[in-house]
């Protein structure tokens, strides 16, 4: 959303600069959250063709995701 001139604070309060870290931070966790979900996809398909080597790989980049969101989440 473009904001008019008027509303623009300069600097950004603190409430502002909060918002935007938190509207930051929802973003990353809904691209960690997309690519967990497509690495999933991914495993599942592979666990049905019986590749275990795609699925270990995918399975440590499954946990990694998980890691990064849980980082994500905290700060």
């Amino acid at each position: 959303m473009i904001r008019p001139a008027s509303e623009i604070e300069y600097p950004a309060s603190e409430a502002q600069r909060h918002r935007a870290s938190m509207l930051q931070r929802m973003e990353a966790l809904k691209n960690a959250s997309n690519a967990l979900m497509a690495v999933i996809a991914e495993r599942i398909g592979a666990e049905m063709a019986e590749n275990e080597f795609k699925v270990v790989e995918l399975t440590a980049e499954q946990e990694r995701l998980i890691d990064n969101m849980r980082r994500l989440a905290r700060s």
